[in-house]
């Protein structure tokens, strides 16, 4: 019996309809598994390959040829790295050697277990902390500066800030002379401003700010809970992230103590170079180019 459209209707329709799916069935279950893997292999290659080419440190516009230069001899796990004031040279680390690039020449290599910390100066010095000690870069090499082990670097334009596991913080001149010193109540996040005069170490949740090459205490609160910190364009001006969450950024002036707010949004972590308007983070153990804040 068939309907008035043609089709076949009742015990005639069942088979003729399992036949048909009997029929297709292997086919459609191949077809469905190649789309399946092909769907697959599309999500690994966006999720995956792009990603990497995005953030890839040998891509880097402003860090690439450095990074090939570190990459080539320390393949990781890269535990840290620095970039100098002006971008002119970059360092990294493994839990035995220091390797530092520049935009010409080979890489030196500089044999050195330990290391828990590098920066560079305001004269593109590299220094070095240890588990023991504190090495400045002199002819190619590292020259120990003395016994005191920080955890925390940051390079300003008259030396560098170490910061021990106690919160202990110097600040140094490249001749070794400690050129001031502060107590904080805890080792904290250490950075340094653009021109390297002003510091900041975020600590408990507050922000302490000094003068960088003399320690000189700025007189200046934190008007929140402070989560992170960017310096800003001025000297004197950072954005910080106020918890819990960064659901509030506010701008604060070091100086005068005044604050605004910023606009609301993640921001990554990133350093700003004191002697370029530069943002940098951290990408496997390698300088990347960071967007501004």
């Amino acid at each position: 019996m068939r309907a008035r459209d043609g089709f076949p209707t009742g015990k005639r329709a069942l088979g003729a309809a399992s036949r048909h799916a009997r029929a297709l069935g292997p086919r459609s279950w191949a077809l469905s598994l190649i789309i399946a893997a092909a769907l697959g292999l599309l999500v690994a290659v966006t999720t995956l390959s792009l990603p990497y080419l995005v953030s890839s440190p040998a891509a880097d516009p402003h860090f690439g040829a450095l990074n090939q230069c570190l990459m080539s001899v320390v393949q990781g796990p890269r535990l840290g790295w620095a970039v100098a004031p002006d971008a002119s040279r970059a360092a990294t680390f493994d839990a035995r050697t220091v390797v530092l690039c520049g935009k010409q020449g080979p890489a030196t290599v500089l044999a050195t277990p330990g290391v828990t910390a590098i920066t560079f100066d305001g004269e593109d010095r590299l220094w070095v902390a240890t588990g023991e000690r504190l090495l400045r870069e002199e002819a190619s090499q590292l020259a120990p500066v003395g016994d005191f082990a920080p955890v925390a670097l940051a390079g300003h334009s008259a030396g560098v800030l170490a910061m021990d596991s106690q919160g202990q913080l110097l600040s140094i001149s490249p001749r070794g002379e400690v050129l001031g010193q502060a107590k904080l109540p805890a080792a904290g996040a250490l950075s340094v401003g653009p021109g390297g005069t002003l510091a900041a170490v975020v600590v408990g949740g507050g922000v302490v700010a000094y003068e960088a090459r003399t320690l000189t205490p700025l007189l200046v609160e934190a008007p929140c809970q402070v989560e992170g910190l960017w310096w800003m364009e001025a000297p004197d001006r950072v954005l910080l992230a106020c918890g819990p969450g960064q659901g509030l950024a506010l701008t604060l002036d070091l100086k005068t103590g005044q604050h605004a707010d910023a606009p609301r949004r993640f921001r990554m972590p990133a350093r700003r170079l004191p002697g370029l308007a530069l943002y940098v983070q951290g990408c496997d153990g390698l300088p990347c180019t960071a967007p501004a804040p």
